[in-house]
């Protein structure tokens, strides 16, 4: 049982005393390594540092397949001041995790740049990207992602601004205006294009622009899911799949080479569904994080239905959700100043917990499939006995019919005083004699 389920484990951030609130969308929490993480909290940046042990004997839960998270201690947490002035809305990083952004709630930027490799692994700051401060702003969501093909290319969006703005280092150059307010933005690869596509939810809408389109035409793909807000936005490690998620309980899936819906799994969760994830193993398989404290995993076709008895449940509400890119490792952090990481988390589905299980659920496949089987040669044969039956009914019925119209036919029924044979009737004999 030890070796088919999901590692878990726990511990508090000590140089946290309370937390930020920030947005629905909002994402601060990002795992570099399987040792190293960042979180944000008001304006600053905290990097954290852990081993994970080797868990020996796992407890479990009233949770089936579950383990209860394994507590540890941090072995370093490092605070870093972005001198950004308000409260950061969401953490972002490049795809080689070279660079890491954090904007705040009026879509100021912090760039720094991250080398795992040095013995340090410091962050150190490199730009900074600020709001026209002539200008009013009101204060809400922002979100920033780096291009997958080149990281000095930034873009980001905030709430009320209601635009794209794309840098180059730390200079504009280009702006894309949007009609409605963006909650997620993500650039992705594409396979007939040479350079990255940007995804981006508004409202209940999900768009695919292209930077190299000029600004009023670059909006390529529109789809819209349903007709409540989206807060939430995934891409597949192979930029194949899109996810989006929010207020109305269901991850819709959409196909980038075809550019039409692959999935939905519906009301997956009990609340809004604030973070998404795709596993890396199981392509069909997504991690979803809702407003509350739960993290579930599912086939985002919808096939595997929805159990809520077999997620994990954490001590408040999540305020961040990350998945290292080519592993199943989940980091989390709550409000409650906790921090989790999940691995092997591709086991928190309900379909991989044991073999035994995946066993039964085969075998009761196989019984439904030979009991369906059954049940239509039953029906067949009584089909079969009914038709013969009545042909039996019908072939008696002809045969009555026929035995009746034998004693009938040219046989007239004799009339009361009427001759018989040569007999003549007596009007003719009375003619005759006179």
């Amino acid at each position: 049982m030890t070796d088919s389920t999901c590692d878990i484990y726990t511990t508090k951030v000590k140089s946290l005393k309370k937390t930020s609130p920030a947005s629905l969308s909002s994402n601060r929490a990002i795992a570099l390594s399987r040792t190293q993480s960042i979180i944000a909290n008001e304006n600053k940046v905290i990097k954290i540092k852990i081993e994970l042990p080797k868990i020996e004997n796992k407890i479990f839960s009233k949770i089936k397949g579950i383990p209860s998270p394994f507590k540890i201690e941090t072995s370093g947490e490092t605070i870093y001041d972005t001198k950004l002035k308000y409260e950061i809305q969401s953490l972002s990083s490049s795809k080689s995790y070279d660079k890491i952004s954090a904007i705040d709630s009026s879509g100021s930027i912090w760039v720094s740049n991250y080398n795992s490799s040095s013995n340090n692994d410091e962050i150190v700051h490199s730009y900074s990207i600020n709001y026209d401060s002539n200008k009013f702003t009101e204060l809400g969501w922002a979100g920033s992602s780096f291009n997958t093909k080149d990281s000095t290319i930034i873009a980001k969006t905030q709430f009320y601004q209601k635009k794209i703005q794309i840098y180059k280092g730390d200079q504009l150059s280009q702006t894309i205006q949007l009609i409605q307010n963006p909650t997620q933005i993500n650039y992705f690869d594409h396979e007939k294009s040479q350079t990255s596509l940007l995804a981006v939810t508004e409202f209940n809408q999900l768009k695919i622009f292209d930077p190299r389109q000029s600004s009023n035409n670059c909006c390529i793909q529109k789809f819209t899911p349903g007709t409540s807000w989206l807060y939430s936005m995934a891409i597949s490690s192979n930029s194949e799949y899109i996810a989006v998620g929010g207020s109305s309980r269901t991850v819709s899936v959409y196909d980038t080479k075809r550019w039409n819906n692959s999935g939905n799994w519906k009301n997956c969760l009990k609340y809004e569904i604030t973070n998404i994830e795709f596993s890396n193993t199981r392509p069909s398989i997504c991690y979803v994080g809702g407003l509350d404290s739960e993290v579930l995993a599912g086939e985002w076709n919808g096939s595997s239905g929805v159990d809520h008895f077999t997620g994990l449940r954490v001590d408040s509400k999540w305020l961040g959700l990350s998945k290292l890119r080519d592993e199943e490792y989940i980091f989390g952090y709550t409000g409650s100043s906790s921090i989790y990481y999940i691995d092997n988390c591709d086991k928190l589905f309900q379909g991989t917990l044991s073999e035994k299980s995946l066993h039964n659920s085969f075998a009761s496949k196989q019984e439904k499939k030979q009991q369906h089987q059954l049940n239509n040669q039953l029906k067949k044969q009584q089909q079969e006995q009914k038709d013969k039956q009545e042909q039996v009914s019908k072939e008696q019925i002809m045969q009555e019919n026929d035995e009746n119209n034998e004693t009938t036919v040219g046989k007239a029924r004799p009339i009361e005083g009427s001759p018989k044979g040569d007999e003549k009737h007596q009007s003719k004999k009375l003619k005759k004699e006179e």
